[in-house]
């Protein structure tokens, strides 16, 4: 008996291992349809709020309510987007400039190795960055955002017809529950997310740095990332501050208060709202991070903490798949309360 059990255990786990494996090469494989959908799906989930106000408080039609919501959204890249296009712009007029200061930087810490019996071929080094390809990064850039772009008119356009879709209203009290949590989470880190971005994007601009869109909007998009989005966003404009800056203040300023707002939002908001809802372990984190950058790339990564978030939730609900979402939080050994 105790065999038989142990032989199916083997086996469950056995046909687990190759499901994930073939769902993985699934998603890499359908990276271009998938992507989309799942942009759209979750923007769905965050603009449903939005809609039901509309349909239930302000008593519009939901057909014109999900195109109030879908203008606002394209409206909101209308106005986002020239301010980063005139970043980029300042930042490459300003390019021979940053290059020439690099290479000051680098000339002295090359005498600094130097005084350490450090030998480094100068020549060498200053006539590799002398030569960087700007010309070339930018052509990469601006064809990745048309690239982008494409993609974010097909998501607009997958997001509408999620929208359009009729509700069901013959839905399970735990699926309700699921979706109840799964908008709580998407909505909520949205605007914690937002919140940090438009504060850190205001301290960079009050203290005169370049880019200082650029690294707002940069400092949103890597809030979705747990643990390391935060560090990244963080030391990102610290090169760029270091060039510009002759005053050591502003760059201790530039480190110090963006660090302030993560750790007020990110360690003392989140987690009073959120509650057991992210729950993550740590090295369920990083794994699944490993996952979803390896199936879809770097859209994969930003993407990793709500999908995960989400299959949480949903395994929670039910005593067929607790055991997984112990395993995600890391209390495979607790009991159920």
């Amino acid at each position: 008996m105790n065999q038989s059990l142990e032989s199916n255990k083997i086996i469950t786990g056995s046909l687990f291992i190759l499901s994930v494996i073939a769902v993985a090469f699934i998603l890499n494989f359908t990276q271009p349809i998938m992507v989309p959908f799942v942009l759209a799906l979750l923007i769905r989930i965050l603009i449903d709020p939005i809609i039901d106000f509309q349909t239930e408080k302000l008593r519009i039609y939901r057909i014109v309510s999900v195109f109030i919501s879908l203008f606002l959204i394209v409206f909101f890249f209308i106005i986002v987007v020239p301010f980063i296009i005139g970043s980029v712009a300042t930042f490459l007029q300003s390019a021979d400039d940053y290059n020439r200061k690099v290479l000051i930087l680098i000339d002295i810490l090359i005498g600094k190795l130097a005084d350490f019996d450090i030998v480094v071929d100068r020549d060498i080094i200053l006539n590799t960055l002398a030569d960087l390809p700007f010309l070339d990064w930018t052509s990469t850039i601006l064809s990745n955002s048309a690239n982008f772009i494409s993609k974010l008119f097909l998501v607009v356009i997958m997001t509408m017809f999620l929208l359009l879709g009729k509700k069901s209203q013959n839905t399970s009290a735990e699926w309700n529950e699921i979706i109840a949590h799964v908008k709580k989470y998407i909505f909520t880190k949205f605007i914690t997310s937002s919140a940090t971005g438009i504060l850190a994007g205001l301290i960079y601009w009050f203290l005169d740095m370049e880019l200082a869109f650029i690294f707002g909007s940069l400092t949103f998009i890597l809030n979705f990332i747990p643990y390391f989005g935060s560090v990244i966003a963080v030391l990102l404009p610290i090169p760029i501050a270091f060039i510009q800056f002759e005053d050591p203040t502003n760059l201790y300023l530039i480190i110090l208060l963006p660090t302030i707002v993560h750790i007020i939002i990110g360690n003392i908001l989140e987690p009073k709202i959120f509650g057991a809802v992210l729950g993550l372990h740590p090295i369920t984190i990083i794994l699944s991070l490993i996952f979803w950058g390896m199936i879809w790339g770097f859209i994969g990564i930003l993407l990793a903490a709500p999908i995960t978030a989400i299959l949480k939730i949903s395994f929670e609900k039910f005593d067929t798949t607790l055991p997984f979402a112990r395993l995600l939080e890391g209390s495979i050994h607790h009991q159920r309360e």
